[in-house]
């Protein structure tokens, strides 16, 4: 080949690729301006978070390390949203993927091999035992439950005042029975989309197993999540997520039938709320504050823009932040101190629960995978 032809063939490649660049910037900008001019699936509202509190800062949010020695006390669940006990003391906590676990322990408090105790073909996350022993369950996906001591299932309820439950989260039982329990959202699942909009999509519900009747409590919440009763049984708390706060609907009293505030401007997104024996919460925090998030409320174009975004895109940029944190709170809503893991070797929290002189610790799809648990004489 002579040295003409081979310039000749070099030009003719560099004009290729240049009407190939040009071709793909076209479509690349057209498709920018495509994306641009759609409408927004939803018509954000705008909202000023409040400035996150400081981990560097003295006071209850400051960061520590207690989390940090947490002790694997089974990986048989990978997502163990939500763990309690039964009169025997063996754990009991659910998977994404529908089955619920039994975890004995010995007479020195280690635990033994996990096993299935149930599968509700669904996503079991709240459960508690009622008086007769039975595992009342939330399932994201099937409603209120009841599981018998053989494992056997049967639906409470899966609708309210003639419309479906479309999310069941998390519950706590009254000494009478009644169950109070959360449908985070009308959405029907865990969305980006809902964030961006920022409108209130979730409910506070009432389960009397007298009746077998089921009522609506609260509505207007902003994802809600976490349920928890005061020891007197005066009021219950309803974690709001996307506000960063717990909400306390009044159950008795002067104030009977009304809601206010119970813990405000918190560190990140509350889920899992949970009673210890001297009344004081536990609150689970699945991520802590997403700068971005906030940013993106105080602009509605932002926010409307983001809604656009295939949900699996967003999966990354909304994932919990590698940092375990967990809050306590008393009767009266004062945070008294938090337990962070800032290495992240534990994250995506959802619950801790106080027993036998342990924190047990449960997280979601998202986080760091098993149940685990800390010494409370840290």
């Amino acid at each position: 080949m002579t040295s003409t032809s081979r310039k000749t063939n070099a030009s003719s490649r560099r004009k290729i690729i240049s009407r190939v660049g040009l071709s793909l910037l076209g479509l690349l900008v057209a498709g920018a301006l495509v994306f641009m001019v759609m409408p927004s699936p939803v018509e954000p509202v705008k909202w000023v978070a409040p400035t996150a509190p400081s981990f560097e800062a003295e006071g209850p949010w400051q960061q520590n390390d207690k989390l940090s020695s947490a002790q694997l006390v089974t990986d048989a669940p990978h997502f163990p949203e939500f763990i309690t006990f039964d009169k025997e003391g063996q754990l009991y906590t659910g998977d994404s993927d529908g089955k619920i676990y039994k975890v004995p322990f010995d007479a020195q408090g280690n635990p033994g091999q996990a096993e299935v105790f149930a599968d509700t073909q669904g996503t079991p996350n709240g459960m508690m035992f009622d008086a007769n022993g039975n595992l009342i369950v939330t399932d994201v996906q099937k409603g209120l439950l009841s599981v018998s001591q053989t494992g056997s299932i049967e639906v409470l309820a899966d609708s309210v005042d003639g419309e479906p439950i479309y999310l069941a989260n998390e519950l706590d039982i009254a000494k009478d029975g009644t169950v109070y329990f959360s449908d985070t959202s009308n959405y029907g699942k865990v969305t980006f989309k809902e964030m961006a909009e920022n409108k209130p999509h979730g409910r506070l519900l009432k389960y009397d197993p007298a009746t077998k009747q089921t009522s609506v409590l609260l509505e207007g919440l902003y994802f809600a999540n976490g349920i928890a009763l005061s020891a007197d049984e005066e009021y219950v708390l309803v974690a709001e997520s996307y506000r960063y706060e717990m909400t306390r609907y009044w159950l008795t009293g002067e104030k009977q039938g009304t809601a206010d505030i119970f813990a405000e401007n918190m560190a990140g997104f509350p889920d899992n709320v949970t009673r210890d024996a001297q009344g004081n919460f536990w609150v689970g925090i699945f991520t802590t504050r997403l700068a971005f998030v906030d940013q993106m409320h105080s602009s509605p174009w932002l926010a409307g823009l983001m809604a656009k975004v295939p949900q699996a895109l967003l999966n990354g940029a909304s994932a919990p932040v590698k940092h375990g944190l967990i809050a306590k709170y008393s009767p009266q809503g004062e945070l008294l101190e938090s337990w962070h893991d800032p290495a992240g070797t534990l994250y995506g929290i959802t619950t801790a629960v106080n027993h036998n002189g342990y924190l047990y610790i449960g997280t979601a799809p998202g986080g760091s995978e098993g149940v685990y648990r800390v010494p409370l004489s840290q």
